[in-house]
């Protein structure tokens, strides 16, 4: 057995990484404190992979620099050596993160005009594309249909869609699929809706879960199928996991199992670890993806970076223990304000661009993330673990090749010595304060790669 730890550390505003050989010894049985346990044998979901958003706001802002910056920037979060995403989430219309609101088609009897698609979503997913080690698979997500189809009038603050509208609205999401398409674009996943249960300041729409259901069932499905679109994953709810079990229990029955693909879901409102767990165990056909998590500066400092890094590995952790296949952070890179945001709703995103200046900066977050999506391949399998305390938090995987990748967040000011038991083996390191590690262990018991 062999075991690598490769760290990150933040002290003094400072980011440091390291990465040695672990010292492994025969577990005696002597060790019993300090002691995370590791069940290679003992494996739960598959992980399909991590990816970001790219909005407009992402490509206006990477449109600013220059080209080789602007594919440096790319190349870190695509790259085989950055964060190694392999998906990407973007809005049908647009979301909060836009230089403004608009629609490919504002009257019922008009063309689909992608021109902000075109110009600043479509070529940054076709340039990481180039850089992405396999083909790069979109999730489209609408905020808000066309406001003449709604009973408002209005793009934000919520409202409902009219019910003269159910049907175009379902045929608008499919031309826009098949738009994206044309263009070279494997979408694969999409979501009902955006946040149902929000009525916010920016583009939104509200639907309970027998209206989610009903435009479901009755009107996209069938749309979908009638446009050869049966492939594509839907995937319900798309917000907050206080309430994902109890829309998964309102919709999904055995009148609609078979559509729908899974259950999106986003962190604002708390941990609710449970809710996944819910899920996982009553559903175990879904796949739970989140779509959407970033740190408002609402709500959290930007100086605070070691906070907000803590905030992302924490949720990850708790959410891959808990059941979660799929990892979509929010967007990929913003300027500096964070944004730009139409409705002023200004963000972290772990890679932040300083226009002025033309460069862009790392934040911690950035490889706090890095620390799964890079370790963690696409059609790896969670595997069984016990921890100690909560100072340090575990979650492990089994990668498809057969080695094991176990990610340890210290949420310590001072370091800890954490011995890691797996297969009667006590692999030891030393956790530095307030940071995160990944170690990779390659077996030596004959272990062969998933099937």
């Amino acid at each position: 057995m062999r075991a690598t730890i490769h760290q990150t550390t933040y002290l003094n505003k400072r980011i440091e990484q390291q990465e040695c050989d672990c010292a492994i010894s025969t577990d005696t049985g002597a060790q019993e404190r300090d002691v995370i346990n590791l069940y290679p044998d003992v494996m739960h979901q598959t992980i399909r992979g991590f990816g970001g958003a790219i909005t407009e706001a992402v490509g206006y802002t990477l449109s600013q620099l220059s080209s080789a910056m602007q594919r440096q920037v790319l190349k870190d979060v695509f790259g085989k050596d950055g964060l190694c995403y392999t998906q990407v989430r973007t809005s049908i219309d647009s979301c909060d993160f836009a230089l403004s609101q608009y629609e490919a088609a504002s009257r019922p009897d008009a063309e689909l005009n992608l021109w902000h698609d075109e110009t600043y979503v479509i070529p940054f997913i076709k340039t990481a594309q180039e850089i992405c080690r396999e083909p790069i698979q979109v999730m489209l997500t609408p905020w808000s249909p066309p406001a003449y189809m709604k009973e408002s009038g209005k793009r934000s603050f919520g409202g409902k869609l009219k019910e003269e509208y159910y049907a175009p609205w379902a045929d608008y999401i499919c031309r826009y699929i098949l738009a994206y398409m044309r263009r070279g674009l494997l979408i694969n996943r999409l979501s009902v809706q955006n946040e149902p249960n929000a009525n916010q300041l920016w583009d939104s729409c509200q639907f309970t879960a027998a209206d989610e259901k009903r435009f479901l069932q009755d009107y996209l499905c069938p749309a979908l199928a009638k446009n050869g679109l049966r492939d594509i994953a839907v995937y319900i709810w798309d917000h907050n996991k206080e309430r994902l079990f109890d829309r998964v229990r309102e919709i999904v029955d055995d009148s609609t199992k078979d559509i729908v693909s899974g259950a999106a879901f986003h962190w604002y409102s708390g941990d609710h670890f449970d809710a996944l767990r819910l899920v996982r165990e009553q559903y175990p056909s879904l796949e739970l993806l989140f779509s959407e998590g970033c740190i408002e500066y609402k709500h959290y400092s930007s100086d605070d970076q070691l906070h907000s890094a803590r905030m992302y590995a924490h949720d990850m952790i708790g959410n891959f223990n808990a059941g979660m296949n799929t990892f979509f952070d929010w967007n990929i890179a913003l300027n500096s304000e964070g944004g730009p945001n139409h409705a002023n709703n200004f963000c972290e995103a772990p890679l932040m661009c300083n226009l002025q200046a033309g460069t862009y900066e790392k934040r911690l977050s950035y490889y706090y993330i890095r620390h799964f999506s890079h370790f963690i391949a696409p059609g790896a399998r969670q595997i069984g673990t016990t921890a100690f305390s909560n100072t340090v938090e575990a979650a492990a995987f089994r990668n498809p090749d057969g080695g094991i990748a176990a990610v340890l967040l210290n949420n310590s000011n001072t370091p800890s010595e954490v011995f890691l038991r797996i297969e009667g083996q006590l692999i030891q390191i030393v956790l530095e304060s307030n940071s995160i590690a990944t170690v990779m262990i390659e077996l030596d018991n004959g272990a062969t790669a998933l099937k």
